[in-house]
């Protein structure tokens, strides 16, 4: 897991870099700019079950407990894609205004590239992606929620960040375990390369959505 360490501690650090991640841990986030994560936020969500399902079907007959994990992880994400649009509506932006938003270009290709991943490359790769984002809910969620509430005076708008910083604790317990037990050779090489590739376009994303007021 060492690789995978030395990756979350630079994703992390690259995200708190952003101008307006560091605005928000000092509860100054602009809402505009929250919207604007949301929006991308939603955008990735409304996809993870189904990606997760897709990788799990297919490593039933190969990791078969890579597979009973992937599948309950799916049901798992059902519904927080609802969470965002809930935060969403707390900011004043409705659903209709959310569902004709675009998301940023590094979020679109990561969306993409979780597909093309879970349903025509090594489906134990996702792992990758699953432990970049799992771990920065676990290491940002709350902090920010917290910051974001008091900030804003949103108690009701952080649905999705705090549940993320409270349900991506385990997960990323879980997500290690599955990691160090059940995944090694190449298989493992594939989840550091695609850990790679998240862990640049997440950090990218941050990004454009603070380039774009």
């Amino acid at each position: 897991m060492e690789y995978l360490e030395k990756l979350r501690t630079k994703v992390r650090n690259g995200i708190m870099a952003q101008s307006g991640v560091a605005a928000a841990l000092s509860e100054n986030a602009d809402p505009k700019i929250y919207a604007r994560y949301l929006q991308n936020v939603w955008h990735y969500a409304q996809h993870s079950s189904t990606v997760i399902g897709l990788a799990g079907t297919r490593c039933v007959l190969s990791h078969p407990p890579l597979a009973q994990y992937l599948l309950h992880h799916a049901q798992e994400e059902l519904g927080h894609d609802q969470w965002a649009l809930q935060d969403l509506a707390a900011l004043g932006v409705s659903e209709a205004k959310a569902r004709k938003s675009r998301p940023v270009p590094a979020c679109a290709s990561m969306i993409g590239f979780e597909y093309y991943i879970a349903g025509y490359g090594n489906p134990v790769a996702l792992f990758g992606w699953l432990y970049v984002l799992e771990a920065m809910g676990d290491d940002l969620g709350q902090i920010v929620a917290d910051s974001v509430s008091k900030g804003l005076n949103l108690p009701d708008g952080v649905k999705f960040l705090a549940g993320h910083g409270d349900a991506d604790v385990e997960h990323t317990v879980e997500i290690i375990e599955n990691i160090e037990k059940h995944i090694k050779g190449e298989d493992l090489d594939d989840v550091h390369h695609v850990a790679d590739v998240v862990a640049d376009l997440y950090v990218r994303m941050f990004a454009e959505i603070f380039q774009n007021r």
